[in-house]
């Protein structure tokens, strides 16, 4: 058995949990069904049958039949067949169970959102990693809406007893720290960055013994923070950053290797081993902060997005290793 094999055994294990959670039951423990639930809005749409086949096959039918109230995602069946092709898959039947189930709670979140309420960011959805937490998916709020940089809302705040749907004309597939750095406007210098030295390769890659990874990831803001900060080191713009012979270096800095390091790891004291350059020390008596091998403050800002691979903490500026 395959070390990714066993990766979706446990991913396996932790729906079923979840699968038994998410069902609500009257005082006699017997299922209530829907009326109008968004197992039902699958099988009164046409554009919706090979969802509801997905649903069917992996029995989570039964959890969007039920009376919580989710938000769905969710893909028709040209976001379908387009998933199909690109895998490789024959039909519905011919996708991995667990991975199939797995995709399917990637689409749902735990909560009723109607697309005028949303804004730009990160939300944390059913679908789990190989510790069970929550994967994010990134929404950028235009009109449409778009998730994770490449799936559009065509079809929104479709309403059913159970949630809301929002028709998807793309398939979401299982997130990579790249593709969550890519999808969010915020980290665009990082993620040409990353990809000028290859290392976006690294961060996609699922397989686990290639990961996982926590990331320090500095946002737009904190390329420009560092052109700011010495008018003298020769770097005037983002451009001159992203020309840096040793941007490779500066990069793994950022990156912890075969560790998901989530804030409530991190305490005062804290070590943090890069794969590149010498550990450096987390202080949290002002905010979560550590010093850099030039002697410059770096602020941890926001924390614990979580991809499949690993973890991504920004910071507002680029950190040096000497």
């Amino acid at each position: 058995m395959t070390i990714l094999n066993k990766r979706w055994i446990v991913i396996f294990a932790m729906i079923s949990v979840l699968f038994i959670s998410c069902e609500d039951a009257d005082d006699n423990d017997n299922i209530i069904p829907g009326i109008n639930s968004i197992l039902n809005q699958t099988e009164n749409n046409t554009e919706l049958s090979l969802l509801n086949a997905a649903f069917i096959r992996t029995g989570l039918n039964d959890t969007f039949n039920t009376g919580r109230n989710y938000t769905f995602f969710a893909p028709n069946n040209t976001a379908f067949n387009n998933y199909l092709s690109t895998n490789g898959y024959i039909d519905i039947d011919d996708v991995p169970l667990v991975e199939l189930r797995a995709m399917l709670l990637y689409h749902a979140l735990n909560t009723e959102v109607v697309t005028t309420s949303l804004s730009n960011g990160y939300l944390k959805t059913l679908g789990k990693d190989d510790e069970l937490e929550s994967l994010d998916l990134f929404i950028e709020a235009s009109s449409p809406v778009v998730l994770n940089g490449g799936s559009t809302i065509i079809d929104e705040n479709i309403e059913a007893d159970n949630g809301i749907v929002h028709i998807i004309d793309t398939v979401l597939e299982l997130p990579s720290i790249a593709t969550l750095i890519a999808a969010n406007p915020e980290f665009d210098n990082l993620e040409n960055a990353l990809m000028n030295t290859g290392l976006n390769n690294n961060l996609s890659n699922l397989d686990p013994l290639q990961n996982p990874f926590t990331v320090f990831a500095p946002n737009n803001d904190a390329f420009t923070a560092l052109v700011n900060t010495d008018a003298m080191d020769g770097l005037n713009d983002v451009a001159d950053i992203l020309a840096l012979p040793n941007l490779n270096d500066i990069l793994l800095y950022h990156l912890v290797g075969n560790d998901r390091i989530r804030s409530g790891d991190i305490t005062n004291g804290f070590s943090i081993t890069p794969l590149w350059g010498s550990p450096y020390t987390i202080d949290t008596t002002t905010g979560v902060q550590f010093t850099d091998g030039s002697g410059t403050t770096v602020s941890i800002t926001s924390t614990d997005v979580t991809a499949l691979n690993g973890i991504i903490h920004t910071i507002d500026i680029v950190a040096r290793p000497m």
